[in-house]
């Protein structure tokens, strides 16, 4: 069954470029997808990769696309198998979310950074979750809770491997669109503040915390 999703390059004042993937998918597949991509056929150049995600409109992407003898086009090494359709497009993140589109990624070029958004019952696109295209990157990361990965995730600091001391506040944005939102740590007090228009604010607090420097305690007196 397809996912319809929109994969693209997000602009001023919540505008975006995008293309369709037919067989797109969540962003637990399309997420990591997208990093090997940008690692792997584009070394890291998040301007190249943008430019040819926008070229065609997709079937699905791959890293190693294989040829298959229904398609009309030959794929495209490194990035998917691209579609007959070429339309090209251009909307905004408070527009109604038209047709049977599930997922919107779009790519912050001067952050290398991927933010999600999905389709609501109400037909609007809701901000999911944000990503780094460098994992290193990430103050926040989900991991499985167990060796094995089947059982429930947790939430790590990348800073102080603090596990599940996380704060989350989002509001709506004054920009008048989209939400504003502050992510801490409770242990090392770490940060990310997000705002529709200029993207993460990322603070990283000393760990271990520098102790003050109160003079020799143990000296013995004279």
């Amino acid at each position: 069954m397809s996912t319809p999703t929109l994969v693209g390059v997000a602009a001023f004042r919540g505008r975006y470029t995008a293309r369709m993937i037919q067989f797109g998918e969540n962003p637990q597949v399309l997420v990591p997808l997208l990093r090997r991509i940008w690692t792997d056929t584009f070394g890291r150049d998040t301007d190249a990769m943008a430019a040819a995600l926008l070229a065609h409109d997709w079937w699905s992407l791959a890293v190693n696309p294989k040829p298959r003898r229904w398609d009309q086009q030959p794929p495209v090494p490194g990035l998917g198998h691209p579609a007959d359709n070429d339309t090209i497009r251009r909307g905004a993140l408070r527009e109604d979310v038209g047709g049977a589109l599930e997922w919107l990624y779009l790519l912050h070029l001067d952050q290398r950074r991927l933010v999600v958004y999905e389709a609501t019952v109400h037909g609007r696109w809701l901000r999911h979750s944000a990503h780094h295209l460098d994992p290193a990157d990430e103050l926040f990361i989900t991991e499985p809770a167990d060796d094995d990965g089947g059982g429930p995730e947790m939430t790590v600091c990348t800073v102080c491997g603090a596990v599940d001391e996380i704060d989350h506040v989002e509001v709506p944005s004054m920009a008048g669109y989209g939400y504003d939102t502050a992510t801490s740590c409770t242990r090392c007090g770490s940060s990310v503040a997000t705002d529709p228009m200029f993207g993460d604010h990322v603070t990283r607090k000393p760990w271990p915390p520098h102790n003050p420097t109160t003079g020799d305690a143990t000296g013995s007196a004279r």
